[in-house]
């Protein structure tokens, strides 16, 4: 038998392939709730035909045919099967058996299991909510006294006194060491830090106070304002004279001290001690002050100034009388005004309405010239990058309105360059085929040159010929028998020329053996 030590890896290896992580299993778990929610979408989940229970009936709809036909039927008869199957085992067992069967496991428990747990986490959560209902009920934050200090330190026990000697040394040493950057740093930070939550932390409680003000505007009257307004006012007031009576004790204390130490310092005591006196009465002059001013704010003042008389009425008639005579003098300038005014108000209608005919029939214009452009066979050929390289003598024209305007000088330009470019482009293919039908026909009249020299026949005779062909349309009736002697003579005596291969022929072969014998 193997040690447990070398079973336990076996095992682990073995079963490797089929454990995962939780988080994988999950995240598997969720792919499949996804495709199994993509087939079925917004349609109820209708369970597998694999799943069924001998308790439910499996009929086949008309509507289904071939193998799934064939699979309902034979799930039928399987279901029926186990139900006489079932039977037969419930009458085979005794009563006994059958009293302590324990409940089948079906959908519907496993449909209240859910549900109960459902009901269960909801009760929960309303558990937790009333819970913090029930403490922020519980907590004083509507009484006078919720921030009061002295109630809050009430059963807290009182710090005990630090020495002055003691504190006087710590400054001491503070001030003698030296200064660690790094740790005022760290510190400004931590400030820094503790400020803004503080800052976000008044920010939402400013948030849920406006929210309840609003909610609530009528809970708190205009007279509750006032009344905490002014103990505010005074809970200042006294926090303020308190702490110039810690102040001035503390500056006695002080004097003391320094009076112990010696008789030089009565004239700087003496200093301090006015300087205190004046700020004393700056600051009741400033209670005064603002008790004067609270008591205005509150008295409702009443109007002194008594009511126009007849006077000033009668004083703007006069002045109205007055005025009318410079009325007169500026009618004539009002007029013109606005005689000058209805023609530029006309010169801008006209000049409106020619500049939108124009711009409408731009517009059209532009569109048309762009359904051309897309039929067009002329401007893919010759585009307007290829005809930049020859000058077409077109003057490059700047456009004058907003760039948001069509500008039929833009749409015109590449017709007028490619039509300037197709006609070149003729030109040149005309100039072409001209010079290469000059050069066939200089190689023809080379090649009849040729001919010509090669049958005997010189420009002289072609000479003669013509005048005797003229000779014959435009001569009487008289002259042609003469004309054809003429004719026939120089037929019989053609001329020899020299370097002519056929001179020793001229036509009169019989006659070879007697010009030999002559």
């Amino acid at each position: 038998m193997a040690a447990p030590t070398e079973t336990i890896p076996k095992l682990q290896a073995n079963l490797e392939q089929y454990i995962k992580p939780r988080e994988q299993v999950n995240y598997i778990r969720r792919i499949l709730a996804l495709q199994l929610g993509s087939y079925t979408g917004e349609r109820p989940a209708v369970p597998p035909l694999s799943l069924t229970y001998s308790t439910r009936d499996v009929s086949a709809s008309p509507e289904v045919k071939g193998v799934q036909k064939e699979y309902l039927e034979a799930l039928h008869a399987n279901i029926a099967a186990r139900r006489q199957f079932d039977e037969a085992l419930q009458a085979g067992r005794p009563k006994d058996d059958l009293q302590s069967k324990p409940p089948s496991l079906g959908p519907e428990l496993l449909e209240e299991r859910l549900a109960l747990l459902k009901l269960r986490q909801k009760r929960e959560g309303l558990l937790v909510i009333q819970q913090s209902l029930d403490r922020l009920s519980e907590k004083p934050a509507s009484t006078q006294s919720f921030l009061d200090t002295e109630e809050i330190f009430h059963d807290a026990t009182a710090l005990p006194i630090v020495p002055k000697t003691i504190i006087n040394s710590f400054v001491a040493e503070q001030s003698a060491a030296q200064p660690d950057l790094q740790v005022r740093v760290n510190q400004l930070e931590k400030a820094v830090l503790r400020a803004k939550l503080l800052l976000k932390q008044e920010e939402r409680l400013l948030a849920e106070a406006r929210a309840r003000s609003k909610s609530k505007p009528d809970v708190v009257s205009n007279g509750a304002k006032l009344e905490a307004l002014n103990t505010t006012r005074n809970e200042l007031i006294n926090w303020i004279e308190t702490e110039l009576g810690k102040a001035s004790a503390g500056d006695e204390s002080a004097e003391g001290t320094r009076h112990t130490r010696g008789p030089g310092t009565e004239a700087d005591q003496a200093t301090i001690a006015t300087q205190l006196r004046q700020i004393q009465d700056k600051y009741a002059r400033y209670l005064a002050a603002r008790k004067a001013l609270l008591a205005l704010a509150t008295h409702n003042p009443q109007p002194s100034i008594p009511p126009p008389t007849q006077q000033t009425g009668s004083a703007k008639h006069g002045d109205d009388d007055d005025s009318e005579p410079g009325n007169y003098l500026l009618t004539p300038y009002v007029e013109a005004l606005l005689s000058i005014s209805r023609h530029q108000k006309a010169a801008i209608i006209h000049k409106s309405h020619m500049s939108s005919v124009l711009s409408k029939q731009n517009k059209d214009t532009c569109q048309v010239l762009g359904h051309l452009a897309e039929e067009s066979h002329l401007l893919p050929s010759y585009p307007l990058k290829d005809s930049l390289r020859r000058p077409s003598g077109i003057r490059n024209e700047m456009p004058t309105e907003s760039s948001d305007r069509p500008d039929i000088s833009t749409r015109i330009k590449p017709w007028v360059v490619a039509a300037d470019s197709a006609k070149i482009a003729t030109l040149e293919v005309v100039a072409e085929t001209i010079e290469g039908g000059q050069i066939a026909l200089e190689n023809s009249m080379k090649s009849l040159q040729d001919i010509d020299h090669l049958l005997g026949q010189g420009e002289g005779e072609v000479a003669d010929i013509e005048p005797v062909d003229e000779d014959v349309w435009l001569s009487s009736e008289g002259n042609r028998a003469a004309a054809a002697r003429k004719h026939s003579e120089k037929k019989a005596g053609p001329s020899r020329q020299k370097g002519d291969p056929w001179s020793r022929l001229h036509g009169n072969l019989g006659l070879i053996s007697h010009g030999d014998e002559d």
